[in-house]
């Protein structure tokens, strides 16, 4: 580590233990711990409701620099969130419950409306006023692809904050970010926001491979040259009106710009565990539009509440990898999205704390996603292709042998494809309080869920080549191969849920049983493998593709028991979750068999079991101290992996991939408020975290042993002026967050190295 590093370290450090050497004045503080979060679908405190639950306020996430949901991985137990290097996908895994392909098991909501494809999860947070993580199955009252849990993401309204919000950040790796926000209440009846971001950042790796000259730009045409670069821009407007004590619209628009190039994936070595240097030849890039619009009308009746959340979300992306990832030019992969979805939602609810609660609704969605893919087969995949074709060619004796060769040095695959989801909803929950004695409460939900899923597909792939008969030309001729066709499935699901809830003097105690449900769909990817096929038999095909590149749902029950407590005399509070989860018909990611696409497939079977804990605490007035942790055993009780017609390989008793077995956090701060000072508040505040051991593959042959990360910030305040000093990963730890395999070679990318920057904050 750098030595003038270690100092601004062990400086941290010794703040952080001796605060005495301060001369501070005590100042009293209001405890966070009396904040009432109320859930907005249920319209009850967050803390009552039934479900292991960790909330993030707005000073929360600006302390620890949570920049996007990524950033939530390390605070929230059983909560893994692997990078892949960019914006194009966001798998999340809750208590062993994931998806690296296809929906995610993991719903996610903004301002109440969900976003259907997880392509649009990861986007940069700013003016974030809440986020909330429910871990287990939150089917009843949400729907489909929420099977292991659901985040739930609030924007900062102008009804609950008013004025102008300026922050400029600069760190390492080029790192730049400016914020400018106007929050306006013009009157009781009206208020409105407009905010604008940009970040951007230079790559944190480097493409060794002196090929990496790149023919390709990026949508923007801007040329990078360090994998990982990045840049974004985002604006955000919110239009709240409330005509009348009872009725109330709320607007909310918002649009991100990103562009990025990648990715950073080196060679994995299993000596070390760790991938080697990125060595590739082709450049990758990623861009993307994403629009989103939301439209909430709120009516408060004397007993009820009824709203209606209308959701518009328009995405537009494109990207390019090289897909062997390595120094050979096998083949590339450009890929553009556009995607459309419209969500409906009517919820109402009884108002009131009465011995009766209850809350139903209906709600619907569309989705249309427009995928075009170009696969390119470059020299050595040409060759590959050439060399499996010749090896199913069978000697005829006594004829001389054949040879086929292909005479172009590039063969494209052509593919458009259109999927289209829509479905319907009803829900309801009651919940009956008091039941038989004081404090214990009855909850039971039910909801039934329809949704279709059709698919019209179209590739093509077409190449020159010649038949050599022992030695002499006997045959020119075009392969020409096309998949077309239309395929269409539906499932229908009912999502009970059960509860029951004792609350005595603020503590909590609570059993619960819930079914999730994460919807089937079709692997666009398998039809370049389905293509090569073709292209590699010397015969007639006939394919299946229903039964190809379609994927069952995947379904699970979760059963917990948990407790919440206040202690202490309301100066810490504490939360501890019992947890067992049982998967059928699990969807499993891996590549296909001829190693040109990923599939899902469902694997059969899988358990988990484990334990969540989490306590916040306030020894001090101005002292925090955060700890959570989580222990999840998963593994496979029954999936066997078919090789051929005869043979297999069974994983049962294997650890599901990409689960950590333990997730940590440890978080401290401490505040000093100075009369008659030149500066009026000092804070000081690190964070330790740690995930492992993760099984990156179903054989359990690659893993991450447990790693630790330790972050850092110092922060001064004058007036309505806030500068800050913070860093990252300050030991340097060296850990993979990516593994897979592609063409028999493994690849891995690592997590980002030790990086600091400044920012500057003004509130007026």
């Amino acid at each position: 580590m750098n030595k003038k590093i270690k100092i601004h370290v062990y400086t941290i450090l010794l703040i952080s233990l001796f605060p005495s050497a301060l001369q501070a004045q005590a100042h009293d503080e209001a405890i966070a711990l009396d904040e009432v979060v109320v859930a907005s679908k249920e319209g009850q405190e967050l803390r009552k409701i039934p479900t292991s639950v960790s909330i993030f306020s707005e000073a929360k996430i600006e302390n620890e620099r949570i920049g996007s949901v990524r950033g939530l991985s390390a605070s929230v137990p059983n909560l893994f969130i692997p990078d892949y290097g960019s914006k194009y996908t966001s798998a999340i895994y809750i208590r062993g419950v994931g998806s690296r392909l296809g929906n995610s098991a993991i719903g996610m909501y903004v301002d109440n409306v969900p976003y259907l494809d997880k392509t649009s999860f990861d986007f940069d947070f700013f003016d974030i006023s809440r986020v909330e993580v429910l871990r287990g199955p939150q089917g009843t009252l949400y729907g489909r692809n929420s099977m292991g849990g659901l985040i739930n993401i609030y924007t900062l309204s102008p009804w609950d904050f008013q004025g102008t919000k300026v922050k400029l950040s600069s760190g390492n790796y080029g790192q730049l970010r400016a914020q400018l926000s106007h929050y306006a209440k013009l009157s009781d009846k009206f208020a409105f926001s407009l905010g604008g971001n940009y970040a951007a950042a230079g790559g944190f790796y480097h493409n060794t491979n002196p090929a990496y000259n790149p023919d390709y730009s990026n949508a923007s045409g801007k040329i990078f040259h360090d994998v990982g670069a990045t840049q974004s821009a985002s604006l955000r407007t919110n239009l709240g009106w409330r005509p009348s004590a009872k009725l109330s619209l709320n607007y909310i628009g918002s649009y991100e710009y990103t562009d990025q190039n990648g990715y950073a994936y080196g060679k994995y070595n299993r000596q070390t565990n760790l991938p080697d240097t990125i060595d590739y030849n082709d450049f990758a890039f990623y861009s993307r539009n994403l629009l989103h619009n939301s439209l909430r009308v709120e009516y408060q009746a004397k007993n009820f509440t009824i709203a209606s959340t209308t959701g518009h979300q328009f995405l537009k992306d494109s990207l390019l990898l090289d897909q062997d990832f390595s120094p050979a030019s096998m083949f590339t992969l450009r890929q553009d999205q556009k995607l459309n979805a419209i969500t409906e939602e009517i919820t109402i609810r009884s108002t009131g704390s009465g011995k009766f609660q209850w809350i139903g609704g209906v709600s619907g969605f569309y989705q249309n996603l427009n995928t075009g893919s170009l696969v390119t087969f470059k020299e050595d995949g040409v060759a590959s292709i050439e060399s499996n074709i010749n090896k199913l060619l069978p000697p005829m004796p006594p004829m001389p042998p054949m040879h086929l060769s292909i005479d172009t040095n590039r063969i494209p695959v052509v593919g458009e494809y259109t999927t289209q989801n829509h479905g319907v909803a009803a829900f309801v929950q009651p919940t009956f309080n008091n039941f038989l004695i004081k404090g214990l409460s009855l909850s039971a939900g039910l909801r039934w869920d329809y949704e279709q899923a059709s698919l019209e597909h179209y590739t093509h792939s077409v190449y020159a080549a010649s038949m050599h008969i022992g030695g002499i030309l006997a045959e020119k001729t075009v392969k020409s191969d096309t998949i077309a066709g239309n395929e269409k499935m539906d499932f229908t699901q009912l999502l009970p849920k059960f509860s029951i809830r004792y609350e005595k003097n603020g503590n909590i105690l609570y059993v619960s049983a819930s079914k999730g449900y994460k919807a089937g769909g079709y692997n666009l990817q398998m039809f370049s493998d389905l293509i090569e096929t073709k292209m590699r038999s010397t015969r007639p095909v006939a394919l299946d593709i229903q039964q190809s590149t379609s994927f069952k749902p995947e379904y699970s029950w979760n059963y917990e028991a948990g407790g919440r407590f206040a202690l202490w005399n309301k100066k810490a509070n504490a939360g501890i979750t019992l947890f067992l989860l049982d998967i059928r018909d699990q969807q499993i990611a891996e590549f296909a068999p001829n190693g040109q696409g990923r599939m899902i497939k469902n694997a059969g079977e899988s358990q988990s079991r484990g334990v969540e804990f989490d306590a916040t605490i306030y020894p001090l007035n101005g002292f925090r101290i955060g700890v959570s942790y989580g222990f999840t055993e998963s593994k496979f009780t029954s999936y066997k992996e078919q090789i051929d017609s005869v043979s297999f390989i069974d994983y049962s008793g294997k650890y599901v991939p990409f689960v950590p077995r333990q997730t940590a956090s440890l978080t401290v701060d401490y505040t000093w408020h100075f009369a008659n000072s030149w500066i009026d508040r000092l804070s000081v505040g690190g964070q330790y975290s740690g995930a492992g051991k993760i099984y990156w593959t179903e054989a359990n042959d690659a893993s991450q042993d447990f790693y630790s990360l330790v972050n850092g910030k110092v922060s001064v305040e004058k007036g309505n002026i806030a500068l800050s000093v913070w860093g990252k990963n300050l030991l340097n730890a060296k850990y993979s967050t990516f593994y897979f395999e592609t063409f028999g070679n493994a690849f891995g990318q690592l997590g980002r190295p030790l990086y600091f920057g400044i920012d500057l904050s003004l509130k007026f």
